[in-house]
């Protein structure tokens, strides 16, 4: 139901005296844009013991009939606490829901690229919780995080977009309750979409756990505003999955690789991952995902760490993208055949590829002074060792596309953000994600 700006909006003082004065029942009238401010307290919202998203969700669809009952009870005196009580929670709750209606949550699945800090938590040599990481990220106080940039990455600037506040990593001891009505991130750094890449640094969180527990999380979530509630906010969420570059570059190429040495063509090893990746997605819509955002991998050849190790003059090294490419071309056709399965689903197709490339090859178009050198790092292109508080660090970082030898600067997960959100078909396909948000 569309929310209506003309309705009465009850302040009730609930109160259980004999003695107590009908005043504390006048009803209150707004009709000026749904403000409410001065009727809904923090000490309203405390008393409710519910968070202001979740009354969004619990209640957005509430009948205006129900609103009218109340009202007219409120209205003629009643005084029962238990139904002044019920007409306030709706009520604030519909002053809510026409205020703006609930933003979509968002859950993230993936890599370093998107892993907002759930490493910091594990025993994991690939972890950013450290400085420089964080230096321009206002939201933490410009202290690190475990986010792999001197800024925001991608969900950050999605939230940004839906205008709430970043989901939490869900290992973080505040991803619990109220915080969960908004979205989780289970990326880990160092994942790969099979189990056993990653494994060089020690300890990180496979598809199958984070799946996992993204079910933790919907029970949760289920506890929180029951299964009616919680079955809609899992079928309007976004989902991103950002993953499969590990891997190539921490599994397949390395050396003793049990991969290479089982699959010498690396085409025959894309078909592993595809197939792999297409049981994953198809566990996702099963758990309720319907409207995804899969990132494919980006120009693996061109980020500074190859560029170090196997680029002579600094062009992208040809047999790195060979790999990226060899997954997508598999990828993409099956993510658009899976879809025709799986009814209300509707998935996306991020062209990192393509987008990356294009600030590779023509920087100063976009506003960077350079296309293939880190802004923290050592070595060439700074890309042999990862950035750390003593490494070599930029002055200008709004003008790097990389922030370390793997992942983008702020700036540059900007510009990315805003081809995600609203780019043509080359950029993502079928539609843009502001578009998928709008369905």
């Amino acid at each position: 139901m569309a929310p209506t700006n003309r309705f009465c909006v009850v302040a009730a003082r609930l109160h259980h005296g004999r003695s107590a004065s009908a005043s504390h029942h006048r009803m209150r009238f707004r009709n000026k844009g749904g403000r409410q401010s001065d009727l809904i307290t923090a000490r309203h919202r405390e008393h409710l013991g519910v968070h202001k998203l979740g009354l969004e969700v619990l209640f957005g669809q509430t009948s205006r009939a129900l609103q009218t009952i109340c009202c007219q009870s409120v209205t003629m005196g009643v005084r029962e606490s238990s139904l002044a009580f019920f007409c306030f929670v709706l009520l604030v709750a519909q002053v809510a829901h026409c205020q703006s209606k609930a933003a979509p949550a968002q859950f993230v699945f993936g890599d370093s690229l998107v892993d907002q800090g759930n490493n910091n938590y594990i025993l994991s040599l690939a972890r950013a919780n450290f400085r420089p990481n964080g230096i321009d990220l206002p939201l933490s106080g410009y202290q690190p995080t475990g986010r792999f940039s001197n800024g925001r990455i991608i969900p950050d600037l999605i939230s940004e977009h839906l205008g709430v506040p970043s989901v939490l990593a869900y290992l973080d001891k505040d991803a619990h309750g109220s915080n969960l009505l908004r979205g989780c991130n289970f990326a880990s750094a160092g994942s790969g979409i099979l189990d056993d890449t990653g494994a060089i640094f020690i300890q990180h969180i496979t598809m199958p756990q984070q799946f996992k527990d993204f079910q933790k999380v919907q029970a949760e979530i289920v506890s929180l505003v029951g299964q009616a509630a919680a079955d809609e906010l899992f079928a309007n969420a976004l989902y991103s999955l950002t993953i499969g570059g590990n891997d190539y570059i921490n599994n397949y190429v390395n050396l003793g690789s049990r991969r290479a040495a089982q699959f010498p063509d690396y085409n025959d090893y894309s078909d592993l991952m595809v197939s792999t990746f297409k049981g994953q997605l198809q566990e996702l819509y099963r758990l309720g995902a319907r409207k995804m955002v899969i990132a494919n991998i980006g120009p693996l050849g061109c980020i500074p760490s190859q560029l170090s190790q196997k680029s002579l003059d600094g062009s992208c090294v040809k047999i790195m993208n060979d790999y990226a490419n060899s997954f997508n071309v598999r990828m993409e056709p099956m993510v658009f055949a899976l879809q025709k399965e799986l009814p209300g689903a509707t998935l996306l197709i991020a062209d990192s590829y393509s987008i990356v490339s294009s600030y590779v090859r023509n920087p100063q178009q976009y506003g960077f002074v350079t296309g293939n050198t880190a802004c923290c790092g050592d070595g060439r292109f700074n890309g042999n060792i990862p950035c750390s508080i003593i490494s070599a660090l930029c002055k200008n970082r709004e003008e790097y596309l990389f922030w370390d030898p793997f992942h983008p600067t702020d700036r540059a997960n900007v510009l990315f953000s805003k081809r995600l959100l609203y780019g043509p078909t080359s950029d993502i396909r079928p539609i843009n994600v502001d578009q998928l948000l709008k369905l």
